[in-house]
């Protein structure tokens, strides 16, 4: 089974929003504009041999994702040594060039965020939506003589 992406939901961004992107220098960013709107909700699907057997086992990586687009107001790619930048950078010159920003989110947190609303702050400029034939569940389990709880996703059938 080749890696493949398929669509769960929507990520609702609520207003207009100012992401900001690094990269390999921890000193380097791109701030991205992102607008106001509904977009895919990913996850990767896998496929894993299980050993000698040869079994297929498939599922979900536990990720999601939602590549949102947008439009860069300030960038610095400027060279550095030792942190330090070295030279002139002009952080305007990308400015009104298209970019995107992905959100990546644990598909346990997704799941907690929708099934307890009242848990995002109130800050917050986004939501999560499933499509109808995914459902969040609580999965309850025992761990070190305690019972514990988390979430996910789950497809229905």
């Amino acid at each position: 089974m080749g890696k493949k992406k398929t669509q769960i939901g929507w990520y609702v961004l609520e207003k207009d929003t100012e992401f900001t992107n690094t990269f390999e220098c921890a000193a380097w960013y791109e701030n991205v504009m992102c607008k106001a709107g509904r977009y895919p909700l990913y996850v990767y699907d896998y496929g894993l041999r299980n050993g000698a057997e040869g079994q297929q086992v498939t599922g979900y990586i536990d990720m999601a994702y939602a590549d949102i687009p947008g439009i860069i107001t300030s960038d610095d790619f400027g060279a550095r040594y030792f942190g330090v930048p070295v030279g002139e950078y002009d952080t305007e010159q990308h400015k009104g060039n298209e970019s995107n920003h992905v959100c990546y989110q644990y598909l346990y947190a997704v799941a907690d965020e929708i099934m307890n609303p009242e848990s995002i702050h109130k800050a917050d400029y986004r939501h999560y939506e499933l499509l109808p034939e995914y459902e969040p569940k609580e999965i309850r389990f025992m761990y070190d003589g305690e019972e514990v709880v988390t979430h996910g996703i789950f497809k229905m059938d």
